[in-house]
């Protein structure tokens, strides 16, 4: 009988625990995304600065637009946390992430992060044919 119970105490604090710990694993890779999109803004923020304007568009895939070698970090070339990749759409100043498995419940984490908590609306959208879009102004 105690074994039992030692069983369904158990059993309920795994019930409470894997809910949480979801909770925890999701705001994680949420502020993961937003800090890779502040410093790429930050990079395309200080490049605009510096030259003008913004680079030209680069094809997606993690390639470095032209001229804004040294100013993005090393995360902008390779895959975005839950797959894709890391894009510039050029002088509209986006910058995307296409091709992820993340779901809207965290990208819109994300935005309330960046933004206004809304994926239609504001500098961070959900863009259907693109993927999530940041716009640096």
């Amino acid at each position: 009988m105690e074994v039992m119970i030692v069983v369904v105490v158990i059993g309920v604090l795994a019930a409470l625990a894997i809910p949480a710990m979801n909770r925890v694993r999701s705001r994680s890779r949420a502020s993961v995304y937003a800090n890779d999109f502040r410093q790429f803004h930050d990079a395309f923020e200080r490049y605009g600065l510096e030259s003008g304007n913004f680079p030209s568009g680069a094809a997606l895939g993690g390639t470095v637009p032209t001229g804004m070698a040294g100013y993005l970090p090393a995360a902008y070339s390779v895959a975005a946390p839950m797959g894709g990749m890391y894009g510039w759409s050029g002088p509209s100043g986006y910058i995307l992430v296409r091709g992820g498995t993340e779901t809207d419940a965290v990208m819109q984490q994300v935005d309330a992060i960046l933004d206004d908590g809304n994926l239609g609306t504001g500098e961070f959208i959900k863009v259907s044919a693109v993927g999530y879009c940041f716009h640096v102004q």
